[in-house]
């Protein structure tokens, strides 16, 4: 468990979290309790840290048509925090978030301090945002004027940058050349970073100009794949948006010198970019899948103090495990000697369950269902790997399309019909474009 110093008296203190995916099934169970045992934990944390902004790097939500239920947990979060000493919030839109969605309540959002950032605009200042300390106007009246001078100190510069789609950031057209479209894109991409530091840069130096006025950190935030970063574990919701070869990567040389912290999200384990501490994916914060048992999952809290000239403090904050996930594999019977202990800890308990013994245990599956019958443990994937080889060995195909991604079905395709090596990854990565497309398509939008 890692410890959390107490914020300096003259640092900003920022969290920084992404990936909460609220509505994201486990094998097609719901995880409502789970989503909302982590938005308490987090409310709970951002007071008892002291924190002064709280940052989402996208993928609030799971799919672009959250459940009434998911929208639910996710303003009651935002009133709460609305109420609690942190003094800002700003979120931004992740590739699985409809932009449009997220920015319907923006001017509402505003009023509690929250500021969302759902899609690029024309005016790229819509993505600059200063941080102040906040105070009623009718107080603001009655301070002296030395106090108003502190209310007019910028604590931060934030670079609120979305999930930036291809349409935000290209101008070409040279759709018949896929790897055309890539190049066109990554440099779309960095040039929208540069003219967000370049912007951020001059309104730094305008501020600082000011008497009172210390040093004032930038803090960047991205939901993008950079160059070098690993996923979780196979499971964890990320292979399925990881592209052939480099395809698709950022390198982290399109985050200016000047940028003191970048706040990444998309990739769901926690890590640093190019070895820089400056830049940090803080990882998703609930298990995605069975392959990330055992993973720590974490919050990241920053401090930027003008003592030390900014230099972000980074404390990794660990978030508990509200459901705990199991993965079994053996014969029936070593299969159920290891659940009887999981019985008896009486709470709720999600497991994959993996059979390969010597026999074919054609009825595995509805015999685990009846054994794990009014227990808290619940079989949410039972696989036979035993009958699956057999099947396969008998009849030299047939795979279990809920392993699959969509990206492998079209592998099989091309093998089936003999395409050449040299055209399949042109292929894959046109398929993969497609795809991507579909996803990105914000059905929100009018």
């Amino acid at each position: 468990m890692h410890t959390i110093p107490p914020k300096p008296p003259t640092a900003l203190r920022i969290l920084h979290t992404s990936d909460w995916h609220i509505g994201k099934r486990l094998f097609n169970h719901t995880r409502y309790d789970e989503f909302e045992a982590f938005l308490n934990w987090l409310h709970t944390a951002i007071s008892t840290h002291d924190v002064d902004a709280l940052i989402v790097a996208g993928d609030i939500f799971d799919t672009a048509t959250p459940s009434n239920k998911a929208q639910e947990l996710y303003y009651e979060f935002l009133g709460k925090v609305a109420k609690s000493p942190c003094q800002h919030v700003i979120i931004t839109a992740g590739n699985h978030d409809s932009p449009t969605f997220l920015d319907a309540p923006k001017a509402i959002l505003k009023t509690l301090n929250v500021q969302v950032v759902g899609q690029v605009t024309a005016d790229i200042h819509d993505e600059i945002l200063l941080l102040k300390d906040n105070l009623k106007d009718n107080l603001k009246d009655n301070l002296k004027d030395n106090l108003k001078d502190n209310l007019d100190i910028v604590r931060a510069i934030v670079l609120a940058a979305p999930y930036l789609r291809d349409k935000d950031v290209r101008t070409g057209g040279s759709f018949e050349l896929t790897g055309q479209r890539d190049i066109e894109t990554a440099q779309g991409i960095a040039k929208h970073y540069q003219s967000l530091a370049d912007h951020a840069i001059a309104l730094r130096d305008e501020h600082q100009a000011s008497p009172h006025q210390p040093p004032i950190p930038i803090i960047a935030t991205g939901h993008l794949f950079s160059a070098g970063a690993s996923v979780s574990s196979d499971d964890d919701g990320m292979r399925k948006e990881t592209f052939v070869g480099t395809l698709g990567q950022l390198p982290a040389s399109i985050f200016a010198d000047d940028i003191n912290y970048v706040a990444l999200g998309h990739i769901h384990a926690p890590q640093k970019v190019a070895g820089q501490d400056r830049i940090r994916y803080c990882g998703s914060p609930i298990a995605m899948g069975f392959g990330e048992i055992g993973k720590d999952k974490q919050v990241l809290i920053v401090d930027f103090d003008p003592a030390t000239d900014n230099t972000p403090h980074i404390h990794a904050l660990t978030v508990p495990v509200f459901t705990k996930l199991v993965r079994l594999q053996g014969d029936t019977d070593s299969i159920k000697h290891a659940l009887r202990p999981l019985i008896a800890e009486n709470q709720t308990i999600y497991a994959e369950i993996i059979y390969d013994g010597q026999a074919l245990e054609p009825n595995f599956a509805k015999d685990i269902k009846a054994f794990l019958t009014d227990t808290n443990v619940l079989p949410l994937n039972i696989q036979n790997n035993t009958q699956r080889r057999h099947v396969l060995q008998s009849t030299h195909h047939g795979e279990n399309l809920k392993q699959l991604t969509t990206m492998d079905v079209f592998e099989r395709l091309l093998d089936r019909r003999a395409v050449s090596d040299d055209e399949k990854d042109e292929l894959k990565v046109a398929y993969q474009h497609i795809i991507q497309a579909i996803h990105e398509q914000d059905v929100q939008a009018d």
